[in-house]
């Protein structure tokens, strides 16, 4: 008997193990195909679950994360889903609900530590001293802070990030009690928080954290909002309780404030919702993008082995007559399946290791929890029973043959032909049409990911991209605590480098767009003659300090009046410029050059000009009503110095340097970059997104392909004899290649049909992906489908060409 095939007289596992791998050594070019289909499939969803587990399934690393709860201000009126909070509403929240057994406020701050020999810039956040109690977590080294000092005057303190105690202060045993020189001020260390801790979860760049404290102003003026909260629920309160517990509260807090507060609400979001809710839908529709590929896979293997047993059918049948149990032959059959997977899994988690950095070398930065993507048990433990339920998926179907085949006709018919029947035709057809639709639904996907990031990086973001060098400069309050010092420093450092070589446009401002730095905040504002008719309809515009030059630099138009010039000073008018769509919103059609506005805790203003509108927070964003006024009319101690050179702009960043340390030879940049290379960054998910759906597209394209082939190939090798009698009865070349190619158009044509249902059916789910495009757009399905369909034609072109050289009287003397 032929080696390999399946013994009678045991059921035994270990013999069935040791059968199964003696059958596929004798077949060493199949095993190999099989196995490395199986490893591509299986390494990359292993990879892509790495990505799932590391941002989605594993919890936050705080104590009892789920009861952690994320605190905004929501005016949906005037369309604020999610803002920021006062100090005076978040003591508000602290001291009076009762669902929430404590909550914590904090905001950014940075720091120059200069106890080093070059100034470095340090990313920090004033927090409340409930912060740590909050997320349940201790220092490891040290303390955190204690509830008195949140009292102003008690602030020079600081607890230090493990990266940071390592890497800035070398794992100093005794830093606790040690002081630190921050923004020219010394600071004492009272702790360090353990390796791993991270706060904000997904910002890992801040290192340092120090008291947040709330002074008379910032108690009285609701409308300063500046902080951001985050709460623990009670023990026993579920999130709808606290949710109408603080809507109920927040109804309190308007009756009490009804001039600041109408209008103006609270949303709980779960914590790690909050950080994830942005990345979670893009993260699950490519990991079901990879599972279609495994599908593709588990198929083109069954069809291998679909054709393989149909070689030792007869062999079967002849041992099924002597008495063989069906059920220990399944259980070969089965068990010879799983070998395969399993040294599938095997070569799919080697190639997992390098798919995983490969991921987080291009993963997007602002995918939140990037770094805790690996290959961890969990997700080995996934590897694992992806293979064993592809080794039955793709093993049963064979297996399955085997039990119902019909002893005596099998044996009686003999030969080659003996099992290449119109069942067996049908199966194969059946898979590789499931093939061609699983195939064609991630191309659909992938079209339309391509024309959506297409559209979306053919918008105008409505300032110029080229050229431009960006300095983001922040002065530490210690040494620029006045107004006149900031707008010193900052006038003084513009108009050296107008007079530098090379820099033909020079400008500033407080938050640029598409930066994640900058200072900027929504206020509210009234207009002269064209009052609201109640609090809740207060105009609202994001707030923007501009240095004169920074609309030319930026090549942003003055649609009406003009722009800042040097006239607009300290003992100047004061005046303010907005953009088109505050105009548009508020103005309706009149005039907004000369009229007055007024904003909290500011003089009231004379708009001079409205500009055009930019995309600010990034190219698919809604554009926002905006709202400048000088520099030097109200300074601010962070500004983006912006400069339009057309020479090398390294060498220009490096100028922008040497300017700002003749000035201040202890102020380091925060950060040099391009606007080019911000604006990449912005687009860089909607990029990624396409490029990882394009190659999962073209390797199940591939697959479906190469499935393809091997159907006709083997169809024409079994059915060599009525390709001979064809052919002698008259068939030329060209009639046999179209008969063959025939055979397997209709597959192609009804896969194709089905896959573009089956696309149309999942559209809801990538809606949320797409930009400008429709996720029913026609013009993506018809040449998609037209694509996959000839694709398919060309793989049964190459066998269908080899039958039609087929010696009609050579086939009928071997058959």
């Amino acid at each position: 008997m032929r080696e390999g095939l399946l013994h009678p007289r045991t059921g035994r596992t270990m013999d069935d193990l040791k059968q199964a791998i003696r059958s596929l050594l004798g077949r060493p070019g199949v095993t190999a195909v099989i196995v490395l289909t199986l490893a591509i499939a299986i390494g990359a969803n292993t990879a892509i679950f790495s990505v799932v587990n590391g941002v989605i399934l594993r919890p936050l690393d705080y104590h009892e994360p789920d009861r952690l709860v994320v605190l905004w201000e929501v005016n949906r009126q005037q369309g604020l889903e999610q803002g920021l909070t006062s100090g005076a509403t978040y003591l508000d929240w602290r001291e009076r609900s009762r669902t929430l057994e404590s909550v914590a406020a904090y905001t950014y701050r940075g720091f120059t530590l200069t106890d080093t020999q070059e100034p470095v810039r340090i990313a920090s956040l004033e927090v409340s001293p409930s912060l740590f109690s909050v997320l349940g977590v201790d220092a490891s080294l040290g303390r955190t802070f204690s509830p008195e000092e949140e009292v102003p005057g008690n602030e020079r303190l600081v607890i230090l990030s493990h990266a940071s105690w390592v890497t800035r202060f070398g794992s100093d045993p005794d830093i606790t009690g040690r002081s630190i020189s921050l923004d020219g001020e010394p600071f004492s260390v009272v702790g360090v928080m353990p390796q791993g801790f991270q706060f904000p979860a997904d910002d890992p760049q801040v290192e340092m954290w120090s008291p947040l404290t709330l002074d008379l102003n910032a108690l009285l003026s609701r409308p300063h909002r500046m902080y951001n909260a985050i709460g623990r629920l009670a023990p026993g309160a579920t999130l709808e309780q606290a949710q109408a517990d603080m809507d109920a509260l927040a109804t309190r807090i308007e009756d009490e404030n009804p001039e600041e507060m109408a209008g103006w609400g609270v949303q709980l979001v779960p914590a790690l919702e909050q950080l994830i809710g942005g990345v979670r839908q893009t993260i699950w529709f490519l990991f079901g993008a990879v599972v279609v590929v495994l599908l593709i896979a588990c198929v083109n293997v069954a069809n291998l082995l679909l054709a393989r047993s149909a070689d030792t059918m007869r062999d079967y049948a002849i041992r099924a007559a002597f008495g063989a149990n069906r059920l220990a032959l399944l259980k070969r059959s089965l068990v010879e399946s799983l070998v395969l997977a399993i040294l599938g899994g095997i070569a799919g988690i080697f190639l997992a290791f390098w798919g995983v950095s490969g991921l987080r070398l291009v993963i997007p930065a602002n995918i939140p929890r990037a770094g805790e993507i690996g290959l961890d048990p969990t997700v080995l433990s996934f590897a694992l029973l992806v293979s064993v339920v592809a080794g039955l998926g793709f093993g049963i179907l064979p297996s399955l043959r085997m039990m119902r085949l019909q002893v005596a006709p099998v044996i009686q018919e003999g030969g080659r032909g003996a099992s290449a029947g119109r069942g067996s035709r049908r199966l194969s057809n059946l898979l590789v049409g499931s093939e061609v639709a699983l195939a064609l639904v991630l191309l659909v996907g992938a079209g339309l990911m391509v024309k959506s990031y297409l559209r979306l990086n053919s918008v105008s973001p409505g300032f110029r991209t080229e050229n431009i060098v960006d300095v983001v400069v922040s002065l530490p309050e210690s040494r620029y605590a006045s107004m006149e010092e900031q707008r010193q420093f900052f006038s003084e450092l513009t108009e050296n480098l107008r007079r530098r070589p090379g820099f033909e446009e020079v400008g500033g401002v407080s938050s640029l767009p598409m930066s994640p730095l900058g200072v900027e905040f929504e206020a509210p504002f009234t207009v002269e003659g064209l009052e609201a008719e109640s609090p809740t309809e207060r105009p609202r515009a994001d707030f923007r300090g501009a240095i004169p030059g920074y609309f030319q630099t930026m090549n942003i138009p003055t649609v009406e009046g003009r722009v800042f010039d040097n006239l607009d000073g300290v003992t100047g008018p004061p005046v303010a410029i907005i953009n088109q769509a505050t105009a548009d919103r508020y103005f309706r059609g009149i005039s907004p050059i000369g009229r007055k506005i007024t904003m909290p805790m500011i003089p009231p203003m004379e708009i001079v000009g409205v500009v055009g509108d930019v995309h600010h927070d990034g190219l698919e964003a809604e554009v926002r009503p905006e709202l400048f006024v000088p520099f030097v009319q109200l300074p601010l101690s962070e500004m983006h110095i912006v400069v339009f050179t057309t020479q090398d702009q390294a060498l220009m960043a490096t100028a922008v340097r040497d300017e700002v340390r003749r000035i201040d030879p202890q102020l380091p940049l925060t950060r040099v970059s391009t606007i080019e290379d911000i604006l990449s960054t912005t687009i860089a998910q909607p990029r990624f997104n396409m490029a990882l759906l394009i190659g999962l597209a073209l390797t199940s394209v591939v697959l479906a392909a190469v499935g393809v082939y091997g159907v006709v190939s083997y169809s024409v090798a079994r059915r060599t004899r009525e390709i001979g009698v064809r052919m002698a009865l008259g068939a030329d070349q060209k009639a046999t290649a179209r008969f063959v190619v025939g055979q397997v158009l209709h597959v192609l044509l009804v896969g194709a049909v089905i896959g573009s249902l089956g696309a149309l059916g999942l559209s809801r789910f990538i809606a949320g992906l797409l930009y400008g495009v429709a996720p029913t757009d026609p013009t993506t399905y018809a040449v998609v489908g037209l694509g996959v369909v000839v694709l398919g034609m060309v793989a049964a072109l190459i066998p269908a060409t080899r039958a039609s050289r087929v010696d009609p009287v050579e086939a009928l003397r071997t058959e």
